[in-house]
């Protein structure tokens, strides 16, 4: 009788591990999918903070020099390290609002993987943003191709992760892009 307990007990534990090494790669793809999905969160958090840093900073200057953009698109896609800013693009201009909420744009500058928007071409403002006394608005792009580092073999393309914002010049009515400082 001792021997068909023992065996039993031989059994149980084979099933165990059978059961384990079923569980294992699903467990593992878990894993795998969880962490990835929190690094596209923060990363797409990054890439908010940078499009608010763009036109926060841009908003303090009242006229700005080519060096000046320059700087404020650097400063921006500092926000995003330690994560690669290679995969980023980041678009800044100024808009000129009519009352009907279409903004015509003034000026803009980019950096890394994106284009600067055409003078003149034209952006739709949303409805709460054009008001009487708005008659210029910063208009911040940013956008990051988001490869993710551990489910790479998984998915097929990037993951784009995009932010754009309007913001009001804060010290003057518009901000004139110049040849020299005026911060």
């Amino acid at each position: 009788m001792e021997s068909k307990g023992h065996g039993l007990g031989r059994c149980q534990r084979g099933a165990a591990a059978i059961e384990f090494a079923l569980l294992l790669p699903v467990l593992v793809m878990m894993l795998v999918g969880g962490i990835t999905l929190e690094d596209a969160v923060i990363v797409s958090r990054k890439v908010t903070a940078a499009a608010r840093t763009l036109a926060n900073v841009t908003t303090q200057y009242t006229t700005m020099a080519e060096s000046d953009v320059s700087l404020v698109l650097s400063a921006s896609k500092l926000v995003l390290e330690p994560y690669s800013t290679t995969p980023a693009g980041m678009v800044v201009s100024e808009l000129s609002v009519t009352s009907a909420g279409t903004g015509t744009v003034v000026w803009s500058r980019a950096s890394g993987t994106a284009t600067a928007r055409a003078t003149g071409s034209t952006i739709t403002v949303p409805t709460d943003s054009s008001t009487a006394s708005t008659s210029y608005l910063i208009y911040a792009e940013v956008s990051y191709a988001y490869v993710p580092s551990l489910a790479s073999a998984f998915m097929s393309k990037n993951l784009t992760l995009s932010e754009k914002l309007f913001m009001v010049p804060r010290r003057s009515t518009s901000i004139p892009l110049t040849s020299s400082s005026g911060s």
